[in-house]
């Protein structure tokens, strides 16, 4: 076992990596088109315990911070993870100075004795990671070994950088950062609703009882809860030192699908986020075996809008299968099959933000 903590925290998570082959095959056909290669192995691991976004929102790192077996100082590695092509700048005493080709963003990486490999004007992919234990200009390193070329010319890096943009790589951290940055806004958000509502599921008398409850609810998000990934500031806060200005007031309005009859509802779920959805009391009591509403049930199995999550939410489903001339014992997702695809993994789907 590793005695330096970064080195064990990385051991840990490869651990944990090897109990999920399903996982690790979905992100190596992704990254690769298949399996890794021998060399590429340890860097597929740092990747996909790091950047990889799995089924519910979360990577390896967050996952073991959640069950306690990491700290919390671990979040820093997929919150502020960069992979990219680099040029080498120079050298400050035993950091490394980087441009990343592709956006010109500089970053300083503590990297002693790498002097003689890591030569001006010379280009590397690599992954670069915080030390969670070290701060300021000494706080990034690199994952594992980068991937090294000669010093090369601006139109010989850009002729690189080309390459490697047309690959699958590129593309693929893209998509996973914005997906991390997603589910994080997305559980925040979440928190913040049960902090204001008490539960993340609610049945409205009305159209107008669900604006009158909602609008209180939108000033909270943005006026009044604090985001960790603010550094504890309110939205407001956090826009006006951004932009130098107050956001504008926002006013809810709901659109005509939800006015319509019925009690809508709304669910704030911890995978797929945030539905509203028409007559949902309606279709509760219907599932529940509590009154007949064949015609909501119809809407909901017949919307391609709506998911599976609806479903669920009622815990029970012999009215469903009765309505749909089925076993009663059938399972819910095979009553459902004909009507609701299992579709791909879940995206984030976050309430429109200052500024959405």
């Amino acid at each position: 076992m590793p005695t330096d903590p970064v080195a064990a925290w990385k051991h840990h998570l490869y651990a944990r990596a090897g109990r999920r082959p399903d996982e690790l095959a979905l992100a190596a056909h992704a990254l690769y088109g298949g399996p890794p290669d021998a060399e590429r192995q340890t860097d597929f691991l740092d990747f996909f315990v790091v950047e990889w976004v799995d089924a519910d929102g979360w990577t390896e790192v967050e996952h073991a911070v959640r069950a306690g077996e990491l700290p919390e100082a671990a979040l820093r590695w997929p919150r502020e993870a960069r992979t990219a092509l680099w040029v080498v700048d120079g050298w400050e005493g035993d950091l490394v100075l980087l441009r990343d080709v592709r956006t010109e963003a500089e970053v300083a990486v503590l990297a002693p004795g790498a002097q003689a490999d890591l030569v001006r004007r010379g280009v590397l992919r690599a992954r670069v990671l915080p030390d969670p234990h070290a701060t300021g200009a000494a706080s990034l390193r690199f994952s594992g070994e980068p991937d090294v070329w000669d010093p090369m010319s601006v139109i010989a890096r850009m002729d690189l950088l080309r390459q490697w943009m047309e690959g699958p790589e590129p593309t693929l951290l893209d998509h996973l950062a914005a997906l991390r940055a997603g589910f994080l806004r997305q559980r925040e958000e979440r928190a913040a609703w049960i902090a204001h509502f008490g539960q993340d599921e609610l049945v409205f008398l009305d159209a107008k009882d669900m604006e009158r409850r909602l609008a209180p609810f939108v000033s909270y998000l943005n006026n009044e809860h604090a985001f960790p990934s603010l550094g504890g500031r309110t939205r407001a806060e956090a826009f006006r030192a951004n932009k130098g200005a107050d956001p504008t007031i926002m006013q809810l309005q709901l659109g005509p699908t939800l006015t319509g009859p019925g009690r809508p509802g709304a669910i704030y779920d911890e995978v797929e986020g945030v539905h509203f959805l028409p007559a949902y009391g309606e279709l509760l009591a219907h599932l529940r075996g509590e009154a007949e509403h064949p015609e909501v049930l119809r809407f909901y199995l017949d919307d391609p809008g709506i998911t599976r999550l609806p479903f669920r939410r009622a815990g029970r489903h012999e009215s469903l299968a009765r309505s749909l001339g089925r076993p009663e014992d059938e399972p819910l997702d095979l009553l459902l099959a004909p009507y609701k695809p299992p579709g791909g993994r879940a995206a984030p789907s976050v309430l429109p933000g200052l500024e959405d």
